[in-house]
C-alpha cells in the first residue's frame, strides 16, 4: 500500500499533503491536551511493534504493495489521535530510512494509514457494544485495511483518469488488485489484532487506554 514516486498524478499528491497536514496538526494538539505519562511508552512500544508489521510487503499487479497496517491496534488501545501519531512516524522513518513509499506521495500514504486506517478502525470500534468488544476490535481491524486500500485504489484510478493514462492505474485493475488483496490481508490483520487485544485486555488491562475517561475525552 506504500504508493512509491513517480505513480501519482500531482494534483492528487498535493491533496494528499493537504489532508494529511491537517489531520496530523490536529492530532498533535487533541493529543498535547490530554497526554500523560503513561500514554508516551505505550505510543512507543505500539509505534516499534507495528513498525516491524508494516515492513513485510506483499507485491500487488499493478505496481504497489500490501501489507499490515496496525492502524486498528494502536486505535483502541490508545485513540484516534494517538494513533494518526503513531502511523505517521513510522510512515515518514519507512520512507527516509528504507525508502518504503516514495517521499512526493509520503502525504497519500499517510492519508490512506494514518488516518483513513484510524478514522475507519475507531467508528468500527465504537459502533460495537462493550459486551462485544473484542469482535468489535477484529471488525475494526478488517475494515480499516479495506478502506484504507480502497482509498489508495480511488486515488490511482482517479490519477489515470485525470492524466489520460500517465499516471495512476485504470480503476478495472487498481480496485479489484487492491480490494481482493486487502480483503485477504485484513483478516490476518483482524486475526492478529484480535489476538493481541485480547491478550492484553486479560493481562494488562490497564494499556487498553480507550476504556478509560481521560482517554474517551482525548477522542
Amino acid at each position: 500500500m506504500h504508493i512509491p514516486d513517480g505513480l501519482m498524478a500531482p494534483e492528487i499528491l498535493i491533496i494528499g499533503w493537504v489532508i494529511a497536514i491537517a489531520f496530523i496538526a490536529l492530532s498533535i494538539y487533541k493529543v498535547n491536551k490530554k497526554i500523560d505519562e503513561k500514554t508516551v511508552p505505550m505510543m512507543a512500544i505500539l509505534a516499534a511493534g507495528i513498525f516491524v508489521a508494516q515492513m513485510l510487503n506483499f507485491p500487488i499487479f499493478g505496481g504497489t504493495t500490501g501489507h499490515l497496517i496496525g492502524a486498528a491496534l494502536a486505535t483502541v488501545l490508545v485513540g484516534p489521535y494517538a494513533a494518526m501519531i503513531i502511523i505517521t512516524v513510522i510512515l515518514i522513518i519507512q520512507c527516509f530510512v528504507f525508502g518504503d513509499g516514495g517521499l512526493t506521495a509520503l502525504g497519500l500514504n499517510i492519508t490512506n494509514m494514518a488516518v483513513v486506517g484510524t478514522l475507519v478502525s475507531w467508528s468500527i470500534y465504537k459502533i460495537f457494544p462493550s459486551k462485544l468488544e473484542k469482535a468489535g476490535v477484529i471488525a475494526a481491524a478488517w475494515f480499516s485495511v479495506f478502506f484504507a486500500s480502497f482509498a489508495c485504489a480511488i486515488e490511482l484510478a482517479t490519477s489515470f483518469a485525470i492524466s489520460v493514462g500517465a499516471y495512476g492505474i485504470e480503476a478495472m485493475i487498481s480496485l479489484p488488485s487492491m480490494l481482493a488483496y486487502h480483503a485477504v490481508i485484513g483478516i490476518g490483520e483482524g486475526i492478529i489484532t484480535g489476538t493481541i487485544f485480547m491478550y492484553l485486555a486479560k493481562v494488562a488491562p490497564e494499556t487498553i487506554m480507550t476504556r478509560k475517561p481521560a482517554e474517551e475525552a482525548m477522542s
